[in-house]
């Protein structure tokens, strides 16, 4: 049992919606809790250059739903009654697979659609309430000062200033995402190398957001999903509901597959998905926004839990750990999570590596889903895919399948998804039974139509 917390604050790197949940849970352990940005964060919702993932299509998924409001009660209220909408992931959300569309019906999996900023407005405003945590904006870190075996300071650095002075810390949570310079700072300190993965299927994004007229919003359906389907279906879409009666539409392709940032290419580029249905409801949509595109998708895990030294007060969470293709959307949701999970080992005073070991064990099955279904694109880099793995994509394959015809089977496959059920769901008999025998059930409807409302439920 280690004092992992003295006197001096907690420290953490990175206000994002990982920095700022793991700040909540600090704050419950440590009389201060200092969060660093190298922002000026916006005063209400609105993009910023910190997260340039925050332009593209979101959903809080139903397990960061539960998460997030268990940290922070009132949380999805406060979003919807600014604009977010609550979306059923098997009733409202409209799935369409190479197999057909996903059966539909009211599951329970209640999911959260909203702009980025306004999901993170909503959560820092709550942290940043709370009277042991206060925010330094504008910073950089530019190193860390310690020994392999303890960090006793943070270096920073002022953006506009460059005035740099030590801030001493008796824990450091980094929370910088895609960006995060952690193994850096680890080798500065004589730390062994960090062992990283990356699997890069090379998707890049194209979003716009639109107004519909009032006559012309989806009936039925609340939100359409068009799945990439490796190694065929290089495209994929999603269309999903924002605050002030906007709509987010983003497109994705891979390889040599991509959208263009020409507004004149982005509906052309719709009507080649799976489904035509983003495209029909987008016609005559009056843009907001021009097309803006990202690149930053590959999929990046650290294993920090497998590094034999490091100090005793450093953990990382979010995507300076796991960073997954955001086209799964689960990267809100497994930040959340990284929270509760943060607030567990504090609990218990075992040293970091039992924390990040933990972490990996939370990764596994998002990773293992999201890098399988890139490993099918032709294009992409990375290591082989292990036969374990191989092996649960096919399975995952079949429930998808088997989705489009019985709920049961698509309860399992978006219970997963939502990171609300476990693999074990899966194997369940009323799954296995719809995944062995397909043939025996109705096949779902057409792909060019929009998809009728369903209100079955799904057998247990």
């Amino acid at each position: 049992m280690l004092p992992l917390i003295g006197r001096e604050p907690a420290v953490v790197v990175g206000a994002g919606i990982a920095g700022l949940l793991a700040a909540r849970v600090l704050a419950a352990h440590h009389p201060e809790v200092i969060v660093v940005d190298r922002d000026r964060l916006p005063d209400r919702p609105q993009r910023r250059a910190g997260v340039p993932q925050s332009s593209h299509v979101h959903a809080l998924f139903a397990k960061g739903v539960e998460t997030i409001d268990a940290l922070l009660p009132g949380f999805s209220d406060e979003v919807c009654r600014r604009g977010g909408h609550r979306i059923d992931a098997c009733n409202d959300l409209a799935v369409a697979t190479p197999h057909g569309w996903g059966t539909r019906f009211h599951s329970g999996l209640g999911a959260v659609s909203a702009s980025r900023p306004l999901i993170e407005a909503v959560i820092r405003e709550r942290v940043l309430a709370l009277p042991r945590v206060r925010l330094l904006q504008e910073h950089t870190v530019d190193s860390l000062v310690g020994t392999p075996r303890h960090v006793t300071a943070v270096t920073l650095r002022h953006r506009t200033t460059g005035r740099g002075f030590d801030l001493p810390t008796g824990l450091v949570v980094d929370a910088t995402g895609r960006g995060s310079r952690l193994p850096a700072w680890l080798e500065e300190l004589g730390c062994p190398p960090v062992p990283e993965t990356v699997v890069d299927a090379h998707l890049r994004y194209a979003t716009r957001v639109y107004q519909l007229d009032g006559d012309a919003e989806p009936r039925g359906w609340r939100a359409c999903y068009s799945l990439p389907f490796g190694p065929a279906i290089t495209r994929g879409g999603v269309l999903a509901p924002l605050e002030d009666n906007r709509w987010i539409a983003t497109l994705s392709g891979v390889g040599n597959d991509q959208p263009s940032s020409r507004a004149e290419d982005f509906l052309p580029f719709a009507r080649t998905l799976t489904t035509p249905l983003i495209a029909t409801t987008l016609a005559d949509a009056h843009p907001l926004t021009p097309v803006l595109c990202s690149g930053s998708t590959a999929n990046r895990r650290r294993r920090l839990g497998d590094v034999t030294e490091l100090p005793d007060n450093l953990v990382g969470v979010g995507d300076s750990v796991c960073a997954l293709n955001p086209v799964y959307a689960q990267g809100m949701t497994l930040a959340a999570l990284s929270a509760r999970l943060l607030d567990s080992w504090l609990e218990s005073g075992l040293p970091p590596r039992h924390f990040h070991r933990r972490l990996q064990q939370l990764h596994e099955v998002p990773w293992i889903m999201a890098t399988v279904a890139d490993r099918r694109f032709p294009d992409t880099d990375g290591p082989a895919t292990p036969f374990h793995h191989r092996l649960m994509g096919r399975y995952l394959d079949r429930v998808l399948a088997a989705g489009t015809r019985h709920p049961t089977a698509q309860h399992a496959f978006m219970g997963l998804l939502n990171l609300s059920h476990g693999p074990a769901s899966l194997l369940s008999p009323g799954v296995a039974l719809r995944v062995a025998m397909p043939s025996l059930l109705p096949r779902s409807w057409s792909m060019a139509a929009a998809p009728a409302e369903r209100t079955v439920s799904p057998s247990r």
